[in-house]
């Protein structure tokens, strides 16, 4: 498969290896580092971003790892850097933000899935002109499953023998929105830099 970014491979290593850092130390960086609502309203807006890099245990920091990972795998032929970076600069304020405006009640979180759905969209709709049928199939799926978890009969709690912790399920649904709007967003510019090429052309 063709790759996009031959130098992609160093990023996205640099950040596994954060995650990893963080996820085997999350007893001790977790206190510093998570979403704590009460600690944000204080000033301590660094954990808006943050949240989303620390983990509750090396389960729940390995699963998400390996969904990170299988992005780069799967999307290859349109993964660079400056996406990687676009993605998570955007993404993590933004979920954060979205966390501290619109759930109240939410007190503390931490964990990568939900800047990991915006990911996948991202990438789905980025990619979908090369290959219209299965990305669509695939993104029905993920809006599915998002709708899916909203229900208030949703288990939240089934992956607590492994991450010790409950799903929040609406860091998925931001995050896929957000991810929506930031492919929306590179479209119009990708649009509007091939009219001003056009454009340079026939002068």
């Amino acid at each position: 498969m063709e790759t996009a970014d031959p130098s992609l491979r160093r990023h996205i290593l640099v950040l596994a290896l954060v995650l990893a850092v963080l996820g085997l130390a999350h007893e001790w960086v977790n206190p510093w580092l998570d979403y704590d609502r009460a600690a944000v309203l204080d000033g301590q807006i660094w954990r808006l971003v943050t949240a989303h890099l620390v983990h509750l245990n090396s389960w729940h920091m390995g699963m998400n790892l390996t969904g990170l990972l299988l992005c780069w795998f799967f999307f290859t032929d349109l993964f660079t850097r400056r996406l990687l970076w676009l993605w998570l600069a955007a993404s993590a304020p933004v979920v954060g933000l979205a966390f501290l405006g619109l759930d109240p009640q939410l007190a503390r979180y931490v964990g990568l899935s939900g800047l990991l759905h915006g990911l996948l969209v991202l990438l789905l709709v980025l990619g979908w002109r090369g290959n219209p049928v299965l990305h669509t199939v695939v993104l029905v799926v993920v809006a599915g499953r998002l709708v899916w978890e909203q229900r208030p009969d949703y288990d939240t709690d089934y992956l607590q023998s492994f991450i010790d912790g409950s799903v929040y399920v609406n860091a998925h649904l931001y995050g896929a929105l957000t991810g929506l709007a930031l492919a929306v967003g590179v479209l119009i510019k990708r649009r509007l830099r091939e009219r001003a090429t056009i454009s340079d052309d026939t002068l």
